[in-house]
């Protein structure tokens, strides 16, 4: 606790220093005097002149700034606005009266004199001429002007303050109030004669200034009535009505029904009449694959068609995924091209690692994806550590992947390739939500009819989400890829038959491996295998440690984990009445302050 007051203490000394030094800085510069002449028209606008003498000393500055508050806050729901026009600004003395007026924020206008590429010094007058809307109140038995003359924010002392005041009307009464803000000290001087008011003060301080309060009778415009501008906020703009409601509602019910007919139709696999395995290539009539099928697969005891891991992991989930490209890997070694050697790892917190030798050039066994990652693996020579890949091999990586699509459509296992599939429909999708986000951010803005737009945004976000379900199985994939299921069967679940054919091949452990992986087998294939009794053959893989199978699936687990995560991995990355006693300095319309700059 005492720390925090240690803190606090700090900050106030801090914010004290900042604001003394602000006023030492302005100390060199005054305004001389300040004159405001505001005649009340006809229509109930004002015409407001004023005539600022400012000496800006011997500092250089290129001119002087006017802000004036155009928005205060009438209720809960709505501002009120006084509408500025600025109708001319002079200089004299060679100042330049060049301005530009800018929104300052908290309904705040700027209006901005003076040349940026010249300065100037001494005194100067500047005469701003500008026409403000709204500023009159009306009340029972007169209209009235609460005026905030000069504004509570000007950062210099002010010597004298004028203002004249002249009504439609017979003015009924006057009040003037000087000081800081909210002060309720009186002016100097305040009177009225006719239609016409004077008021004066002296010796104003930074950050003090004079309000001015005016009646006069009634019947000399209008009867004054706010201006009002409804203030933003979430509940305003997505304001739940039966009519937004309803027609909210039913857009959404339409978008998403629409959605689903385009998944149905767009993203569904298509097959063979008479079902995808038996009529695997050929059949007179193509049909779209029911959901929720669960057509009984038939158990397959070899790779179909000698389908190859990284084409088995394509062909299942419509993506080359990290792990079957170290499938391939996998592949590639028990075919002998090359070698797996496992590296202890060093010390207790050490990471396993493993080398990787090529031995066999290309041949005509390769396909394209497969002579792709060898070249990529083996770029620098013929030995590879898989840490040596981390966050190097996500370029070679691309052009595996790239070669695997493909392959796959030069199989024609897809109606088009998956990926440019999903981008389509994603672009779509994007186009979608980034044109209903700006229309429900107008709609937000200028109406309460936001909750209307909602049902675009959700369609945007379904169709980027549901590019996923865009790819289609042809019906020669959707045959394959059962096949390839049926294949999964007989290494998950082997029956005497299947053990039957296993004991039979002597290399079957290692070649089926790589299969397993993608399917996520690993360790139950191994206890599949370890179940007959024999010494499987891995002469493609070096370990340190004494060969058990159920160290060996570790191993390869471990393996295909690391790997998967090393060929991926990407370089990391290097804001009321102003007579009835409520009324002071800085009460009313107008207002602001200003500076020089």
């Amino acid at each position: 606790m005492r720390r925090l007051a240690g803190l606090g203490i700090c900050a106030g000394l801090a914010a004290a220093w900042l604001l003394q030094a602000s006023i030492a800085r302005a100390a060199d510069e005054q305004i001389l005097s300040y004159g405001a002449e505001v005649a009340v028209q006809s229509n109930g606008d004002l015409l407001v002149r004023e005539t600022i003498d400012y000496d800006f000393g011997s500092a250089s500055r290129h001119g002087i700034i006017r802000d004036i508050p155009t928005r205060f806050v009438f209720d809960e729901s709505y501002d009120r606005v006084t509408p500025l026009d600025v109708v001319s600004v002079t200089a004299s003395g060679g100042a330049s009266n060049e301005y530009s007026v800018e929104g300052a924020g908290s309904g705040v206008e700027e209006i901005k004199v003076g040349d940026p590429d010249s300065t100037i010094t001494g005194p100067h007058t500047y005469v701003l001429t500008y026409l403000m809307e709204g500023a009159l109140n009306g009340f029972s038995d007169h209209d009235e002007l609460y005026w905030n003359v000069t504004g509570n924010a000007w950062q210099v002392s002010i010597r004298e303050v004028t203002a004249v005041v002249t009504a439609p009307s017979d003015i009924t009464g006057v009040a003037c109030f000087a000081g800081p803000e909210y002060s309720g000290l009186k002016c100097g001087d305040a009177r009225h004669e006719g239609s016409v008011a004077t008021f004066a003060q002296e010796g104003l301080q930074p950050y003090e200034g004079m309000t001015v309060v005016v009646g006069f009778e009634k019947g000399g415009v209008p009867a004054p009535h706010p201006v009002l501008a409804e203030r933003f906020s979430l509940g305003r703009a997505f304001t739940l009505t039966p009519m937004t409601g309803t027609i909210s509602g039913s857009l959404l019910a339409a978008f998403v029904a629409l959605f689903g007919v385009l998944v149905w139709r767009t993203g569904r696999d298509s097959r063979y009449a008479g079902g995808a395995v038996a009529a695997a290539y050929g059949g007179a009539r193509v049909e779209t694959v029911p959901l929720f099928e669960h057509d009984p697969t038939p158990v397959e005891f070899l790779p179909p068609d000698g389908i190859r891991p990284g084409q088995v992991g394509t062909l299942i989930d419509e993506r080359p995924n990290p792990l079957d490209v170290t499938a391939t890997m996998v592949d590639l070694a028990v075919r002998g091209y090359l070698t797996i050697e496992e590296i202890p790892k060093e010390g207790l917190f050490g990471k396993p690692d493993w080398r990787m030798v090529r031995r066999k050039p290309d041949d005509n066994q390769l396909l394209a994806y497969e002579r792709s990652l060898l070249d990529g693996l083996f770029e620098r020579g013929i030995e590879v550590k898989l840490s040596e890949l981390k966050a190097k091999f996500a370029p070679r990586m691309k052009k595996v992947q790239d070669a695997l699509y493909a392959d796959a459509v030069k199989r024609r296992w897809f109606a088009g390739r998956p990926d440019k599939v999903r981008e389509k429909w994603a672009g779509v999708g994007w186009i979608v939500l980034v044109g209903s986000c700006v229309a429900v951010f107008w709609l937000a803005k200028n109406t309460h009819f936001a909750l209307i737009g909602v049902p675009l945004v959700v369609t945007g976000l379904l169709l980027i989400f549901g590019a996923r379900f865009m790819p289609r199985r042809s019906p020669r994939g959707t045959a394959m890829v059962r096949r390839v299921m049926g294949f999964r069967r007989f290494m998950e679940s082997p029956t005497q038959e299947g053990m039957a054919k296993m004991a039979e091949r002597e290399n079957l452990f290692s070649e089926y491996l790589p299969y397993a992986i993608v399917f996520d087998l690993i360790h139950k294939w191994a206890e599949t295998f370890e179940a007959l009794g024999k010494q499987p053959q891995t002469d493609w893989y070096v370990s340190p440690h004494p060969f058990m199978l159920a160290g060996f699936a570790h191993s390869m687990d471990s393996f295909s984990t690391v790997a998967a995560g090393s060929i991926s991995s990407t370089p990391a990355s290097s804001g009321s009445s102003g007579f009835s006693g409520g009324g002071f300095s800085g009460g009313g319309f107008g207002g602001g302050g200003g500076g020089s700059w």
